[in-house]
């Protein structure tokens, strides 16, 4: 259920953000910014978001790179650092840890794999 009181994020306030964070994947994705996008302080933001999405923003985002990174992944032969680094991991281990503990395969197996 999406909240709709005064000063809780709305429905409008969700879909805010929820585009913001798709169109901006790539970039950096830091609570005050999608706090203001909102037009709610960190706290109130950070709660009302996880009350209306089912997941703190920090775990939405990262699934949705993670999204992004298979997509990725599947569209060519873009080395797996210049992914990882466009995707804000801090490097090539951390986007190979993240991806593994999400998908249960590392990056490069999950490239090979035909069919998806």
């Amino acid at each position: 259920m999406i909240p709709t009181l005064k000063n809780k994020l709305n429905a409008y306030g969700v879909f805010r953000v929820l585009d913001y964070v798709e169109a901006n994947l790539e970039s950096e994705l830091g609570l005050d910014q999608m706090a203001s996008i909102a037009c709610l302080s960190r706290y109130h933001f950070a709660r009302a978001f996880k009350k209306a999405v089912g997941q703190s923003p920090h775990r939405y985002v990262s699934a949705r790179r993670l999204d992004r990174a298979k997509a990725l992944l599947m569209a060519g032969d873009r080395p797996l650092v210049e992914i990882a680094l466009a995707l804000g991991f801090s490097s090539q281990a951390n986007f190979t840890r993240a991806f593994t503990q999400a998908t249960g395969q590392a990056p490069g197996r999950y490239r090979q794999q035909p069919g998806l």
